[in-house]
């Protein structure tokens, strides 16, 4: 994990946590399409952040979310700001936390140990069985920046998948992690508005040795049917002439 405190970026942090600090966790999230892809760096400065509306984004911590394992305290002890963006060939995830001990220590193969963020995908949107169809996917991206896919039917198969891109930094309060998924890991599945996936959320907060987690929905991570949607919008995050995105996280401070 790289570790950059800006000015800025504190700023921000405290901007983005006053906005989103009291929307209830919903069960459907809308991903817009941005026009051109963030540097998947875990630096936040080429999202749109205050384009997203109040269902495209995701504010969770241990009072509107689910815990299932261990205990996560008050905001200052653990919460996440997440948000998810798309366009043609990649799934785009950022998530802004704010965490009071960060557990890096794991390798790859174990770095659900880490405090990280697990995604679930189910490319068909039909509460299939996970382990058990092939378009069921766990994506981890922990603190460390590194992305562990675990899929296939008939069992879960962990991989380092070259294509799948993570990265991360070290805030004055906690982390940031983005990831690019592209969705051609999961069969028949299509990046486009107007379609949607099975989708949830869940996040590790690795604290002095104890594992505590953290759902957007429902109680058993594995259990599909209690997994929320992930839709597709239409609208688009425009870029400016040089090619960034028009409104970024030093923009917020205006």
């Amino acid at each position: 994990m790289r570790c950059r405190i800006t000015t800025t970026t504190m700023w921000c942090l405290a901007t983005a946590w006053f906005v989103a600090q009291h929307v209830l966790a919903q069960d459907t999230l809308i991903a817009p399409r941005v026009g051109a892809a963030p540097a998947i760096d875990g630096e936040p400065d080429d999202w749109q952040l205050s384009l997203f509306t109040a269902d495209a984004y995701l504010a969770l911590d241990g009072g509107n979310g689910n815990v299932n394992a261990g205990a996560i305290g008050d905001r200052d002890d653990y919460a996440t700001t997440t948000y998810v963006a798309y366009d043609d060939d990649m799934l785009y995830v950022l998530v802004v936390a704010t965490d009071d001990a960060i557990e890096s220590g794991f390798g790859p193969d174990n770095n659900w140990e880490n405090d990280c963020v697990e995604l679930w995908i189910d490319g068909r949107d039909n509460d299939g069985v996970f382990p058990g169809e092939d378009d069921n996917v766990q994506v981890n991206v922990d603190v460390n920046g590194v992305p562990m896919v675990y899929r296939d039917a008939g069992g879960v198969k962990a991989a380092l998948l070259p294509e799948v891109l993570g990265g991360s930094i070290e805030t004055a309060n906690g982390w940031i992690i983005e990831t690019a998924i592209p969705l051609g890991i999961v069969p028949d599945t299509q990046l486009v508005a107007g379609g949607q996936i099975g989708f949830n959320i869940s996040f590790v907060d690795s604290d002095d040795g104890v594992w505590n987690h953290l759902l957007w929905l429902g109680d058993q991570e594995v259990n599909t049917a209690q997994w929320g949607t992930l839709a597709f919008s239409s609208d688009t995050l425009a870029v400016d002439a040089a090619g960034k995105l028009a409104t970024t996280w030093s923009e917020l401070r205006r």
